[in-house]
């Protein structure tokens, strides 16, 4: 399956239109991704928004198992705060159908850490979309 173009909203990992970077992973990683994953979720307020983002920094400092196709994320938040989406580079996209695969519903092992940002309150997860990347950011 060929992955489809990002949508026009999209510039690159560190600019989307609408949105503010709220928080990244400094990308040191040098390899070229060959899938880009947009995770869409919504909340109840810009304060949710940014807990959640900061509780899946949390998760993944503590990640046991990283999963070595991830190579990056870039978390933006909505200008009215109530919606964030997750850039996320990957090496490929098998890499990050793997990485989703037998561990509980998200690219984390299952691990109290994790628990909270998938049952995160004020929080719906609404999508996850694989595409083709634009290029690579310095």
């Amino acid at each position: 399956m060929t992955l489809p173009e990002l949508p026009g909203f999209v510039r690159d990992r560190k600019d989307l239109d609408g949105f503010t970077l709220y928080r990244s992973g400094d990308p040191r990683d040098r390899r070229e991704p060959g899938c880009v994953v947009l995770v869409t979720v919504d909340t109840d307020s810009e304060a949710t928004a940014r807990a959640w983002v900061d509780s899946v920094f949390v998760a993944l400092a503590s990640e046991p198992n990283p999963h070595p196709g991830g190579i990056s994320a870039a978390f933006h938040i909505r200008e009215d705060g109530r919606r964030v989406i997750n850039y996320a580079e990957w090496v490929s996209e098998q890499d990050h159908v793997d990485a989703l695969s037998g561990r509980g519903g998200g690219v984390g092992s299952p691990t109290a850490d994790w628990r909270r940002v998938q049952n995160f309150p004020g929080v719906q997860h609404v999508s996850v979309e694989r595409y083709r990347p634009v290029g690579r950011v310095p």
